[in-house]
């Protein structure tokens, strides 16, 4: 018989070594790769939402503000993840967690659960002075010996008027406040500022409280919001202040509110005004009734107050109240007018320009805030565009601290309703308003200019009757389950076969 051939080996020794160095070297490459992708994510990685609408999409503001860290900015979330704030806590922890992804070299939070580690969260308190505080759900901020706290009733809206309807039976959460706080707060204690506003009183104007919080009567139109965006998105101290007497203006003093004064300014309190502002002073005059200051207005700043209320009865939101028609440019409206977001005012005075003064080399500088439409009209019946809010300044020196008379800054309307405290927290844009002037008037650094809002809590509501409730029930818990049981026997047993 013949022999058979023995079968050759399909590979040769050289080329087994050959596919074997191959192989090896594919595998280095692999991981050489691996490991230079995470390398260059870990230093220059980027984050980005998918969503259009991502509820912790951090503004252009915020970010600058982060990247201008040079020292260590500590958040303590200081809360109990599972209580009654449990809703807040979920947004204010994945906000934050944004935060410190955009900065983790100079920004650390950190969770303080005081439920269960009761010994750190003591010595925290009393570090701080707030064991006697009520509230325990808050948020610190802290910064080289510079700390703020934030209270969980402060980090959202609540949309009162459902519930005053009678078409839901709980208070619900509109809009979270988080950005705005924590932006501000950190802005706050990185770049810490001595500022103290003074509300003028002794003529009925619209009372803020006291600097203390104490409760008071504050009237029908009480200015409690106002000064809290002082004292907690503004970082500035408040007090009260007369200028009876020999009181003057304090010279600590770098901005003066005169809110609603029902009552006529002696001449020596005009006085002492009119030397606040010649030497660099800032003032927000919210001047619905004649009180005297008219004439300082106009014969030193250019700014006359008609006589006449108007109103807009194109933009009308009820009787006598009605929105801006026009948003001027300027570093106060144009975060308002990029969202077209009017302010809500009242029947108020007009705030003209004299334009003989504004001839005059040096002259105040004049600027329309806000106007009412073409079909806005007067108690006569006179249908025009009125102008409603202006600022006014003189003299100011861009990034010199105002504190050392950098020149006059000046914000004049003819009503203050528009911000008192009912005003403040059901219309948003007013509130912004107030912060965006405040800001301005104190000369505080561009990015505090941009304006940043509370977002909105989207809610999505799914009704289903009985019927139908019990038809889901059932669908999750037998159908769903039982289809997938069934459908693995099948197989099972045709395997078997």
């Amino acid at each position: 018989m013949p022999q058979t051939a023995e079968p050759k080996p399909s590979f040769s020794r050289a080329q087994r070594w050959q596919g074997a160095l191959n192989t090896a070297v594919a595998a280095c490459a692999a991981l050489a790769l691996v490991v230079m992708v995470n390398y260059l994510a870990g230093g220059y990685f980027t984050r980005f939402h998918l969503a259009r609408d991502a509820a912790f999409k951090l503004s252009r503001q915020t970010k600058i503000v982060l990247e201008s860290l040079t020292n260590d900015v500590t958040v303590t979330i200081f809360f109990q993840p599972n209580g009654h704030n449990e809703e807040v806590y979920g947004l204010t922890r994945s906000l934050l967690n944004e935060y410190q992804s955009a900065n983790p070299r100079h920004l650390h939070v950190k969770l303080l659960d005081y439920t269960r580690l009761a010994g750190e969260a003591k010595e925290l308190l009393t570090k701080h002075k707030l064991a006697e505080v009520q509230e325990k759900d808050f948020v610190l901020i802290e910064c080289d010996g510079h700390a703020k706290v934030i209270y969980a009733r402060d980090l959202a809206d609540y949309n009162v008027n459902d519930y005053l309807a009678g078409h839901s039976k709980v208070i619900r959460r509109s809009a979270f406040k988080g950005e705005l706080l924590f932006t501000s707060a950190i802005f706050a204690v990185s770049h810490p500022q001595s500022l103290k506003t003074y509300f003028l009183y002794g003529h009925g104007e619209n009372n803020p409280g006291t600097p203390a919080g104490e409760q008071e009567d504050l009237g029908n139109f009480g200015y409690a919001k106002l000064a809290a965006i002082l004292k907690e998105e503004i970082d500035s101290d408040w007090d009260r202040l007369a200028l009876t007497g020999t009181n003057d203006v304090p010279r600590d003093c770098q901005l003066l509110i005169v809110a609603g004064p029902k009552g006529e300014f002696l001449p020596g309190e005009v006085t002492k005004i009119g030397a606040y502002l010649k030497n660099g002073g800032r003032l927000l005059a919210l001047l619905p009734e004649p009180c005297g200051l008219e004439n300082l207005l106009a014969q030193q700043w250019g700014v006359r107050l008609g006589t006449n209320r108007v109103a807009d009865p194109s933009l009308s939101e009820s009787p006598g109240s009605f929105l801006t028609a026009k948003l001027a440019p300027h570093r106060i409206m144009d975060p308002l007018a990029k969202d077209k977001r009017g302010i809500l005012m009242t029947w108020t005075r007009p705030v003209y320009q004299i334009t003989n003064q504004a001839k005059i080399p040096g002259a105040p500088e004049y600027q329309i805030l806000a106007a009412t439409s073409d079909q806005g009209i007067d108690v006569n019946k006179r249908v025009g565009s009125y102008p409603l809010l202006a600022a006014v300044e003189q003299g100011v020196i861009p990034g010199v601290d105002t504190s050392h008379g950098a020149g006059t800054r000046i914000v004049v309307a003819g009503d203050s309703l528009f911000l008192d405290d009912q005003v403040i927290q059901s219309w948003e844009a007013n509130h912004d308003f107030a912060e965006l002037s405040i800001n301005w008037l104190l000369q505080r650094p561009q990015i505090m200019l941009e304006g940043l809002v509370p977002q909105p809590i989207k809610e999505y509501k799914l009704y289903l009757t009985h019927a139908q409730s019990f038809s889901i029930r059932w669908l999750f818990l037998a159908a769903m389950p039982g289809s997938i049981l069934a459908l693995g026997g099948l197989v099972w047993l045709r395997r078997r076969h």
